[in-house]
């Protein structure tokens, strides 16, 4: 149930003519725009430090990706002509976008597979060994079931929620969901849209703690976006106080060239600021010169600590999802539930989450590919 990374990789790798895959969409919708089309794969880490990345529930992957990690997922992607190449310690696709990727996927379904788009899963039940599925369309039967409908984010993609309610109907606790890898809201910086910044420092104020983070960020229509603003939402918390560093450097030397300087500030600014972050900057069309003291630590703030008060932009914007089906009930050697013989999970819908660079879609796919091997023991049973 799911055509995502984690549900093709599953159903592709089957030893068996009887599939059957469902889908809220067409397939592999939020696969198609991952990454801004570009597709970070995997990352190239360590095993050990691979797993760490995922925090407290990293030991629990140690199966998964013991038996399907990056060199298995690169050589199936090339089995299927897909090739990746590395950049800056991280694997991406290349020659293609994340919209081929998946057409690539979606494609290959007409071997083997009963592909049924736009056919949701609306109840799911097991009676006398058998699992009784029900659609908006009719009823089928089955042994096994894969629940790889993801999670909550971006639910105009199909993952909106529904693989949730089908595994508690099944008994499954469910940690609560969040948004994770979401950009930030804010309101009043709309005319900064477009602007950009690259290897910026950013601090992230939440009540009493800090975080901080460098990297690139974007202004959007919305709010901040860009991969220093996930990496920040990774963060428990609704709303908080962005502080943003727009220039790197020495406070105290900046300070004196700008008191040096003849003209206006704004045409100071404007050598190294995007001119409309430049306008914005207190006294901006005052004269350098003419800068009292304490207007000056005020410009001095606004350039090395600029705060803007931020939250969580929430699912419809979010790139995964926070919390799933609690890892209690799944055993980490096969991905099969302890409360219900006969269903499998994969992917977003378990309480699994990475950072970004392509650690997610690693688990995805791995999560698929190793179901599926698990299945195919059982098959031959």
């Amino acid at each position: 149930m799911g055509a995502g990374a984690c549900g093709l990789a599953c159903a592709l790798n089957l030893k068996t003519d009887n599939i059957i895959i469902f889908d809220k969409k067409s397939g592999a919708k939020k696969l198609s725009i991952t990454g801004n089309n570009r597709c970070n794969i995997t990352n190239t880490l360590p095993f050990d430090e691979f797993l760490s990345s995922y925090g407290r529930n990293g030991k629990f992957l140690r199966d998964v990706f013991g038996c399907c990690f990056r060199d298995e997922l690169i050589v199936w992607l090339n089995g299927l002509g897909v090739f990746t190449k590395q950049e800056e310690g991280r694997v991406y696709l290349d020659g293609i976008t994340s919209r081929e990727l998946a057409g690539i996927l979606v494609n290959r379904l007409a071997k083997n597979v009963v592909f049924k788009r736009f056919e949701p899963v609306e109840l799911l039940k097991k009676t006398d060994g058998i699992f009784r599925i029900t659609t908006n369309r009719g009823s089928y039967y089955s042994k096994f079931v894969v629940l790889s409908c993801g999670g909550k984010s971006f639910p105009h993609t199909g993952s909106d929620g529904s693989c949730f309610r089908l595994a508690q109907s099944l008994g499954h606790d469910i940690v609560p969901p969040k948004p994770y890898e979401t950009p930030f809201c804010c309101k009043g910086y709309g005319h900064l849209k477009g602007i950009s910044f690259k290897d910026r420092q950013l601090r992230l104020n939440i009540g009493k703690k800090r975080f901080k983070v460098r990297g690139d960020f974007i202004f959007t229509h919305f709010g901040l976006s860009g991969p220093a603003i996930f990496e920040l939402s990774a963060h428990d918390f609704d709303e908080g106080e962005l502080g943003i560093s727009f220039i790197d450097g020495d406070r105290h030397r900046l300070k004196e060239r700008i008191h040096l300087f003849k003209g206006k500030l704004v045409n100071f600014l404007d050598g190294f600021l995007p001119k409309r972050i430049a306008q914005m900057a207190p006294f901006s069309n005052k004269r350098c010169s003419d800068l009292k003291k304490e207007e000056l630590e005020e410009v001095l703030d606004f350039l090395f600590d600029f705060r803007v008060k931020v939250k969580k932009c929430g699912f419809n914007r979010a790139f995964l999802t926070s919390g799933g089906v609690n890892l209690k009930h799944v055993d980490p050697k096969t991905l099969k539930s302890k409360i219900v013989d006969g269903v499998f999970f994969c992917g977003e819908v378990l309480d699994i989450q990475g950072p970004i660079g392509g650690f997610n879609l690693q688990f995805a796919f791995s999560s698929g590919l190793f179901v599926a091997r698990i299945l195919n023991r059982l098959l031959l049973q």
